[in-house]
This record gives C-alpha cells, structure tokens and sequence, in this order.
C-alpha cells in the first residue's frame, strides 16, 4: 500500500481509514475526539484568515466549512467497506460541495482495494461527458471513458477490474488503487438521463465481515480532521495566489489540458459594486462546456436557486463562437449574467472539453494514469508555458459602461423573465440530484 498520508483530496481518506486495524477489546481515546476539535478551530482560523472581511464572504467562507464537514463526514462514515462496495448516492452540489463541485454534474464514488476483483455494470445514460476514474490518494491511477466501457447498442456494459486475468472485459487494477470517482456532465438539465451503475466485489474478503473498531474511529476521526485543514489551506491557498497574480484576469496556465478529462481554465474576480467583469471565452463547435462561481474556500455558489453557472444549453454563444457573460454583484439584465452573490472576491472554473483526448480505448488502467491532480495546487516553476489552447479575455467594466462594451444583439432578459429561469432550475437540479 502507498504511503499513508492524508492530503487535501478526499480520496487519501478512504486509504488511510483501509489500515484501520479490525481487532477489538480497545477503546477510542478521549484525546482522538479532543484532536478532532482542534483541528476545527484550526480550521476555522485558517477560513477567517483566507477570506474578505465582507459579510457575505464571511458567511459563505463558514457555511463553506459546514460543507466540507458534511461532505467529509459523508466520505468517511458512508463509506462502503472495499469488499462490499456501494456506489455513493450522488452529490447534491449545490448543497455539500468540495473543490468547486461542477454544477452539470452527477458524481459517485465507492471505496475500493487492489487486492480484490470488481465487477462494474450498468446501463449508460445521455451525459455529454462521463468517466470513471480511480484514485490512489491525489494519484490518478487511471480513467475509462465511455468507449472503454465498451456498452451495446442499449447502453448496457460490464468491466472487470482486479489483480489477476479473468474471462471477460477485464482490466487489471493499479496497485494502489483505493477509490472510485464517477463523472457525468449534463449540458440539458431537463432531459439528463443519469447511467445506472452497480458494483460488486467478486472475491471473498480477506479480512471477513466488516465491523466497528476503536481504531477504525479514532482513524476516522484523524483523517476527517486533518482533511479538513489540508483542504481549506490548498484551497484558500490558491485563491489567494490567483487573486494575487490574477485578479479579473483569466490564469494562462490551464488544468489538466492533456488528460482525459475537459480541461479547466481558472479566474479570479475582485469586485466592488458598481463593478462588472466581462468574461469572452472561445467555446467549441462541439462537446461539453460550462462555467461556474465560487468562493474563496472553492466552495460552488447556489446555482439552484441563483444563476451562478452556464453551459452549452444554457447560455447564448455569438455568432463568433466567442461565449460572453457578465459577473457582478446586481442582474445587469443580460441573459448570460453570473450572479456573485454579493461575494466581493471569487473564483471563476470553466471545464472545455476541445477533443476527446484519447481515440483508441485503453489496454489497461496503468496506460491512463495521469497525475493531474496530486500536482496540481504546486507552484509552477519560472517560465512554465502557457496552454496551446485558446485563450479567454476578461476585463473590468463600469456598470454605467456595460451596454456600451456589449456587442450588438446581446440577450437581455426583464426581471420576470429571470425569475422564470430561476424556478426552471431549481426544479431541474432537484430532479437531476435525486436520480
């Protein structure tokens, strides 16, 4: 097994509590809780420091740490035991969110071992993007597309995963390996059609029927605890770089351009009211895009009942392939309006998926492996090259000024017409988070 360190991706949680020992006559030490409260009022400090003394960023910044609580809590005490494995339930964003959750999304996961073997089946939905991806800590220790999966006319696939060859569609798993993340990105909310996934350990578990140990539970509490820290720091952390380097500005360096998965560019906003950002985005003629706000902790803003993110279906696109929105604290009455929320700083994550990265599908999980991930909030060293994709604009409008830097035939939209929007989502996101 890896190294047991538990990191700001949730992932390293499930292989630190795996190590549990299963043995009983212990009990839980009073000083494990004691160091699990600690590790809160760090983590609040942390929060406080990260954030804009504003009310609205303030309170977001604490209702964040609720999130994360609670969806740390989910990872950890709703986690399956590897050897009866149950795909989670999916995420309600828009209610418990990490790392700036994408809002057109339906996630899964499920816990896993690389000792045994898996059998993953099901029946594909419509997703414009879907992807199953495993987890070695921060380490992506490979990812399937939906060709991989190889489905039939209907949708209908089987895969097989584990350590040693059998019969069948069968890939060998990475050592390592200890979680599954489930990707599916809808640009219609409306008419999403979630896949129907099932998974089951096919071998007999090595260590018998799961059961509750003193030690399981002081190792819960200490990676939830220590979770929490590493995540608030890497994230305050990278938006108080971003807001440094890149306030209204579009970072040049894009997220995970060769992986399998969209690429993600990253901006930062920094306004006062009165103040808009005009965002210009090149979008392509074809696959999955959307865009989305934030806060300082990168937890995403409601966008069930606020309209903080687009996508393709949503949004209105120039004839110039250019997609333009307008950020700020009120509704400038523009279609393609991100609403802040009233928060004066943010960040800003737009998933493009310009091509479909990999034509032929995989031999093997170890040919996908793409550390993206645990690299990814490290400093990039001097004279590291921009992407080769194309590259957004954004830049700093007056609200006085706003019609003015707007091209002709901009979507407007009266405030009964915002509200209509606003009641479709809300019943669209309810459904979509509930499949």
């Amino acid at each position: 097994m890896a190294e047991d360190r538990i990191d700001w991706s949730f992932f390293s949680m499930a292989r630190y509590i795996a190590t549990a020992d299963p043995g009983g006559g212990q009990t839980v030490p009073r000083a494990a809780w004691d160091g699990f409260l600690e590790r809160l009022a760090e983590v609040a400090r942390l929060a406080e420091e990260a954030v804009p003394a504003e009310p609205a960023d303030r309170a977001s910044a604490f209702r964040g740490l609720l999130q994360l609580l609670y969806f740390g809590m989910e990872r950890t005490l709703g986690s399956a035991d590897p050897a009866r494995p149950v795909l989670s339930r999916p995420w309600p964003v828009h209610l418990f969110d990490y790392g700036a959750g994408n809002p057109d999304a339906v996630y899964r996961t499920a816990s896993l071992s690389d000792a045994v073997t898996y059998r993953i089946s099901g029946t594909l939905g419509n997703a414009a993007f879907m992807s199953l991806e495993f987890f070695d800590g921060a380490t992506q220790a490979g990812s399937l597309l939906v060709s991989d999966l190889r489905p039939d006319e209907s949708g209908r696939f089987e895969v097989l995963l584990g350590p040693a060859e059998r019969p069948g569609h069968w890939l060998g798993i990475v050592p390592g390996t200890s979680y599954l993340l489930t990707r599916e990105f809808f640009s219609d909310w409306a008419d999403a059609i979630p896949s129907e996934l099932r998974i089951e350990c096919l071998d007999d578990p090595a260590s018998g029927w799961p059961v509750l140990s003193a030690d399981r539970v002081a190792k819960e509490l200490q990676a939830l605890g220590t979770w929490l820290v590493e995540t608030v720091r890497v994230f305050s952390g990278a938006q108080g770089k971003g807001i440094r380097q890149f306030a209204n500005q579009w970072d040049p360096h894009v997220s995970r351009p060769d992986s399998d998965l969209p690429a993600i560019y990253h901006a930062y906003w920094d306004l006062w009211p009165g103040q808009c950002l005009l965002l210009e985005v090149p979008v392509p003629p074809g696959g999955y895009w959307g865009i989305q706000l934030a806060n300082s902790l990168w937890n995403t803003l409601d966008f069930a009942n606020r309209q903080t993110s687009l996508n393709r279906a949503q949004a209105y696109v120039g004839p110039d392939s250019v997609f333009r929105a307008v950020i700020s604290h009120s509704d400038p009455g523009i279609a393609n309006w991100l609403d802040t929320l009233g928060h004066r700083q943010g960040a800003v994550l737009m998933r493009v998926q310009w091509s479909a990265h990999r034509d032929a599908p995989a031999r093997s999980l170890a040919e996908t492996r793409d550390d993206w991930m645990s690299g990814w909030a490290d400093e990039r060293p001097a004279g590291t090259p921009a992407s080769e994709l194309p590259a957004p604009a954004a830049r700093v409008v007056a609200a006085s000024d706003l019609d003015a830097a707007l091209p002709a035939g901009t979507p407007r939209v009266t405030q009964a017409q915002r509200r209509g929007v606003l009641d479709e989502r809300l019943r669209q996101v309810t459904r979509l988070q509930r499949s």
